[in-house]
């Protein structure tokens, strides 16, 4: 195994060890926090339990990328971006940005990595300098107009799903009955692209509704896991049919 291999592997499990380890610090904090405030060691039993629990789920969506990403960089690679910052949607379209397909060489994976690092590290910097100022001026403005705040907040919102759902849609629209082969030999449909966002937004929209309507708060945890699961075997299953 080339060297450089190995220290990938022993950089991710580094990061790894010191995510659980301040998991496990703040674990220890916080019982002892509520052992101080005479909370009953019932409910902080209880407590850590439904926890655990309810991060095994959101974590669905985290697994599913680490292996959308293994055939373009390999398992190390994803497994430190995803455990840490790293987003699925801006991974991929960092990739696509760097040039990585399947066959990529080890030049194209390390202009990927750096683009995707120095990319999303404008974030925590942002936050860190600007940040409570930010905030502040936000809370000022929602107690003086708190309507024009959800308008500045509901747009910003609506440009970035209107450019992300827009890409889709066309890519769609313009792939129905031309099948796309990349580098990769990963052929895409522009029907089941279609059939897989329409199916994601009728999950999610039935999520909402057993949210909202049901008043099930549980649903909030679940719904990106059973949209992209859902969706996914959607896809699958229509495959055949256009393939």
């Amino acid at each position: 195994m080339p060297e450089s291999f190995v220290s990938v592997y022993v950089l991710g499990a580094i990061i790894a060890a010191i995510i659980i380890a301040m998991s496990v610090v703040f674990l220890i904090k916080a019982a002892r926090r509520a052992k101080a405030i005479g909370m009953d060691k019932k409910i902080v039993t209880e407590t850590i339990k439904n926890s655990a629990l309810f991060s095994i789920i959101p974590s669905i969506p985290i697994v599913i990328g680490i292996g959308i990403m293994m055939q373009f960089l390999g398992l190390a690679i994803p497994w430190i971006r995803l455990s840490v910052i790293g987003a699925l949607q801006y991974e991929i379209l960092a990739m696509d940005q760097a040039g990585v397909t399947a066959a990529t060489d080890n030049t194209a994976i390390a202009t990927a990595c750096v683009v995707m690092t120095i990319s999303i590290i404008t974030g925590p910097l942002f936050n860190a300098i600007f940040y409570k100022k930010y905030q502040n001026k936000l809370l000022e403005l929602q107690e003086k107009n708190e309507r024009k705040m959800n308008a500045i907040t509901g747009a910003l919102l609506g440009g970035m799903l209107a450019g992300i759902m827009s890409a889709i849609i066309m890519g769609g629209f313009f792939g129905i009955n031309s099948p796309v082969t990349d580098a990769s030999g990963i052929t895409t449909y522009g029907e089941i692209t279609l059939i897989t966002l329409a199916a994601s937004v009728i999950l999610m929209g039935l999520c909402g509704v057993v949210l909202l309507v049901f008043k099930q708060k549980w649903i909030e945890s679940y719904a990106l896991p059973i949209s992209i699961l859902g969706s996914l075997a959607i896809a699958f299953a229509f495959i055949p049919v256009f393939a």
